[in-house]
């Protein structure tokens, strides 16, 4: 009897001691990314004690806590406010390239322009005025070469950006791989539990970075997944690499199947949409402002005359075009990024046709034309309303953006709340379980001084 008691005690030690060390393992790692809480699973055992009577206690395994489901949301929800949080960055950043409203912006400086026109038109005779528009056309022309520029800049920046997350993800899947190696090796169970924390971690790296998706195998090992392509199998990892078709479009595909991968979050996506859609756009939107400005300005002019100092001539009905394609030279395929003014009209601005007549000498002051000019800044069409097109497109686009990002946010908040109240460690629910675990440690070492006693008391009387 006196057997089967002591056995009984020491197993409660056992347990005790198992109970605390694990819930001082939670305690030690409450701020342990990835950690996941754990219990001490306690059994009931026979003690094997005299006559079958009395039994003991073991902790069977550490059982780590889990929730699939809540695992999944969590994941969703980072791999969002990564894919927005990539997107609003270089949103702000095409926007930044428009400061608007601004004394030193494309607005401010088309209406200087067209007032310029007006001053040429109050006295086409004089050089100042002319030089003044030159001036300012100049101005013009040099703010959309930049903006052009820094678009592209932007572009190559996050071209450079989605290389090195593809890099990290190519190292996080050999990781991924190399820790489902481990977790079948040890055979899963309580030893695999700070595998399984940190493979966690590592998926969670790859939601965010490139929107995966993780599913646990029966073995234990994580199968992880982007848009449908398996990109680690057990101790199998996959790379992806960027691709770019003939038209300029981006993608990643799988380096083993070549598949594309349908990247729709994580800041994968949010980079690939910045690349394909958002710089391309406005791109496009620039490049139309400064189309519709050389357009605009040219055909007016054309139908003007100007004094051509070679023939001591007025030149009739070929007014010269003050904007130029500067790669060719030409009036055609006039983009923001090769804009120029015309480098004869600059080197002789008296090449400017602000007069609607070639008869002399009324031409020499008829501002006519330049007049017409000065009055397209209210036409209900060209440049100004391109550019006033263009603002207002970027303004709304990156308000929604960062609309969607607080309100993704606060679902990646109350996600992670739910999936911690789950599976993470609360201090104060581990100090409760501590208390109770030196009770249970106190009650058998009790027991065990209680059947000494006796048995001393026993062989006293013998």
């Amino acid at each position: 009897m006196s057997d089967a008691s002591l056995y009984t005690a020491l197993s409660g030690l056992e347990t005790a001691r198992a109970g605390l060390a694990t819930t001082a393992q939670d305690i030690s790692n409450v701020n342990t990314p990835g950690f996941q809480r754990e219990t001490a699973a306690v059994s009931t055992v026979d003690n094997g004690g005299v006559l079958g009577i009395g039994g003991g206690s073991q902790v069977s395994s550490i059982v780590q806590a889990s929730n699939a489901f809540l695992q999944a949301a969590s994941l969703q929800a980072d791999a969002s406010v990564s894919n927005l949080t990539a997107g609003q960055q270089v949103l702000s950043s095409i926007q930044a390239a428009f400061p608007e409203p601004s004394q030193y912006g494309i607005s401010e400086q088309l209406s200087t322009f067209w007032s310029a026109w007006d001053a040429v038109a109050q006295n086409p005779s004089s050089q100042a005025p002319r030089t003044a528009l030159i001036s300012d056309a100049q101005n013009i022309a040099t703010s959309l070469n930049q903006a052009s520029s820094q678009l592209d800049t932007l572009s190559s920046q996050t071209t450079t950006q989605l290389s090195a997350t593809t890099g990290q993800v190519n190292q996080l899947l050999t990781q991924v791989a190399n820790l489902n190696q481990q977790v079948v090796s040890v055979g899963g169970g309580s030893r695999a539990n700070s595998l399984v924390d940190q493979r966690n971690q590592l998926v969670s790296q790859l939601a965010q970075d490139i929107g995966a998706t993780v599913r646990t195998q029966p073995d234990g090992s994580a199968t992880v997944s982007v848009g449908g392509v398996t990109l680690v199998q057990g101790n199998v990892a996959d790379t992806v690499q960027i691709a770019v078709s003939t038209s300029g479009q981006f993608s990643l595909t799988s380096t083993m199947t070549g598949a594309t991968l349908d990247v729709t979050n994580g800041a994968a996506a949010g980079l690939l949409a910045s690349l394909n859609t958002y710089i391309p756009t406005y791109q496009a939107k620039i490049d139309g402002v400064a189309s519709d400005l050389a357009s605009t300005v040219n055909t007016q002019l054309a139908s003007g005359y100007y004094y051509d100092s070679a023939t001591s001539a007025w030149v009739s009905g070929s007014g010269a075009p003050m904007f130029l394609n500067s790669s060719t030279g030409t009036t055609s395929g006039v983009t923001a990024a090769g804009i120029e003014v015309n480098p004869a009209m600059v080197a002789n601005p008296q090449d400017i046709a602000a007069s609607s007549t070639n008869v002399t000498p009324d031409a020499t002051n008829n501002g006519a034309n330049a007049q017409a000019m000065a009055e397209l800044f209210n036409a209900t069409s060209g440049p100004d309303k391109a550019y006033r097109s263009l603002i207002e497109d970027i303004g709304s686009q990156v308000q929604g953006t960062t609309q969607q990002l607080q309100t993704q946010t606060s679902v990646q908040t109350a996600a992670s709340q739910a999936l911690q109240s789950a599976t993470g460690v609360s201090t104060d629910a581990e100090m409760v379980k501590s208390v109770q675990y030196q009770q249970a440690y106190q009650a058998a070492a009790k027991v065990i001084a209680v059947t000494a006693t006796a048995m001393q008391s026993l062989l006293a009387a013998v």
